[in-house]
């Protein structure tokens, strides 16, 4: 008797064998980028828990960039060149991108900097919230750390 389900066996019928292990590694792959994308957002939220902020803000994709800005001690209006900035990437001519995005990577770096400054953090540790590789880690070790939130530094 086969414990398998019969939509299973329909399914299984259509891939080939030597397929299944692609499947496996297409299946694993996108199940590692959703946990890690929840592993991102639930430091986030703590983040901003941290700072006195509700968590559900950190999960709206811009408006947590307004929040952040805040939470450096700069005005909302700061996001401003981030939202002004974004549509230039669409631009055709590949110096207006290279220069959008130094531009972008200078401004996130900056603004790293005065959240790492808030937490009472180093310039080391704004530079690893700052590095797309390495964000991750650091958020995760400013959201689980015994730090507390300044609001003024």
């Amino acid at each position: 008797m086969h414990l398998t389900p019969a939509f299973a066996s329909v399914l299984a019928a259509d891939v080939a064998p030597i397929d299944y292990g692609k499947v496996f590694l297409v299946s694993f792959l996108g199940a590692m980028f959703v946990a890690l994308i929840a592993f991102s957002l639930r430091g986030l939220w703590l983040i901003f828990e941290k700072a006195g902020v509700e968590g559900w803000k950190s999960v709206i994709p811009v408006y947590h960039h307004v929040i952040l800005t805040r939470l450096a001690g700069l005005s909302a209006w700061w996001t401003l060149p981030l939202l002004l900035v974004l549509p230039i990437l669409k631009a055709q001519d590949k110096g207006a991108k290279l220069l959008c995005l130094l531009l972008l990577f200078l401004w996130w770096g900056w603004l790293c900097q005065r959240i790492a400054k808030r937490f009472g953090k180093g310039v080391g540790f704004g530079l690893g919230l700052t590095i797309p590789g390495t964000d991750l880690f650091f958020r995760t070790a400013l959201a689980y750390d015994k730090s507390t939130y300044n609001p003024q530094p």
